[in-house]
């Protein structure tokens, strides 16, 4: 009886382990499965991160919003954000506003937060602003990506989960130019 508990409580925990990681694996892959593609306008930043390696970090045309006079007050530092996401007329992703609030789900959104909010300027801080590689192709990338000075990030985006599938410069994936 004591060991059934035991291997009962041992299962029990196992698959309490397995169930987090899985769901994040999952709300990531859901949004490259179901959600839609946006490509990101770019401009390049080098960094280096101790705990997961060497990355590409990004800093996006689109993450400034411009905000009436009495909207400015609201907004604060690390405020969560939801941000309305469209296309212009290049094909890139622009913002169409900001809501403290989720938005109905046909909405395309992104849940992000505040980086900063300067006069009626407020900008934003993606989840998806470092495109991690691995480390020997890293330097290459960051070079090439550099030298272009200009590209685009894919997004896929569902239901404000926003996953960043690849960088693209001069219409060519950066994972295979660093090869």
């Amino acid at each position: 009886m004591k060991t059934t508990y035991r291997f009962g409580l041992f299962v029990v925990v196992a698959l309490i382990q397995l169930y987090f990681p899985g769901k994040m694996v999952f709300d990531s892959n859901k949004a490259l499965w179901l959600g839609t593609a946006f490509k990101f306008e770019t401009r390049p930043v080098d960094p280096a991160d101790p705990f997961r390696g060497r990355y590409v970090a990004l800093n996006f045309t689109a993450s400034q919003f411009n905000l009436d006079t009495n909207a400015q007050h609201s907004w604060k530092k690390n405020d969560p954000v939801f941000v309305l996401i469209g296309q212009d007329g290049n094909g890139y992703a622009e913002i169409k506003g900001l809501s403290h609030t989720a938005p109905a789900e046909d909405t395309p959104f992104i849940k992000a937060k505040v980086s900063y909010v300067w006069e009626n300027e407020l900008t934003i801080y993606y989840p998806f602003s470092k495109f991690f590689m691995e480390e020997n192709k890293a330097p290459k990338a960051e070079r090439i990506y550099r030298r272009a000075n200009a590209g685009y990030a894919l997004v896929h985006v569902y239901q404000g989960n926003a996953v960043l599938s690849d960088v693209f410069v001069k219409g060519k994936s950066l994972r295979e130019l660093a090869k």
